[in-house]
């Protein structure tokens, strides 16, 4: 009987971003990828929480059969993606098989570079009509870059930014509380959710092992045969 692999993508992503990895994974593993809404081919009419993603999730594997009978799969969730799968797994436990938290958004700590951002966007903001509208725009978007290192929030609509502040929680807390077989997949060289948090959630998750790759945030982009054979060997294992 094939094993049923569920796969959540990342913020600004999208499932087809893991079709790089299908023909190298084990042909006894059924991969089922999904659209997260705000992505894809998914719209966003209105701001999401965590819990708004839990709900079309559960609905999204029912409708699939994934959850209408008795056999347990497996679920990977990438980045804010990996949120998601932790808080599913801890909802329904006897679900999951094994969980895989791959370079995961589960550690939201205020940074200081979020911190020094907020303090420039408001003395900055008084400013902002003295500039061209393409000025002002590379100006935002290279402080987006070098402060944060990311342009997520910055190039996001207004229903996406409002999501961006209600998806995030840290979540230290609900990751002690998981008791399935956990893998953490982290990349060693992750600017986004670095190597330390992967460590992190190690000691703290009940049943969680840290298996460290060599590659950044979306390393299954990056290597998808390496990746989908480190994959092949936590589901096996």
């Amino acid at each position: 009987m094939k094993k049923n692999l569920v796969i959540l993508h990342g913020w600004r992503s999208k499932s087809q971003s893991f079709e790089s990895i299908l023909d190298y994974i084990d042909k006894n593993i059924k991969v089922i990828l999904i659209d997260l809404p705000g992505f894809g081919n998914v719209p966003l009419e209105r701001p999401y929480g965590l819990e708004d993603y839990l709900v079309y999730l559960e609905k999204f594997l029912e409708e699939k059969s994934i959850t209408k009978n008795s056999e347990k799969f497996l679920i990977l969730g990438h980045s804010f993606g990996g949120a998601l799968a932790l808080l599913y797994t801890l909802k329904n436990p006897e679900k999951i098989e094994k969980l895989i938290l791959y370079n995961a958004a589960i550690l939201r700590p205020e940074s200081l570079k979020i911190k020094i951002l907020n303090f420039l966007i408001k003395i900055f903001k008084p400013f902002e009509k003295l500039f061209p509208k393409k000025i002002l725009f590379l100006i935002k978007k290279i402080f987006y870059k070098l402060i944060v290192g990311s342009y997520d929030y910055f190039l996001s609509d207004e229903i996406l930014k409002e999501t961006m502040k209600k998806i995030k929680k840290d979540l230290r807390e609900e990751a002690k509380l998981v008791k399935n077989k956990t893998y953490l997949l982290w990349g060693k060289n992750d600017k986004i959710t670095p190597l330390w948090q992967g460590k992190y959630l190690e000691k703290i998750m009940p049943k969680a092992k840290l298996i460290i790759v060599d590659g950044g945030h979306s390393f299954h982009k990056e290597k998808p045969e390496e990746f989908a054979k480190i994959l092949n060997e936590i589901i096996n294992d």
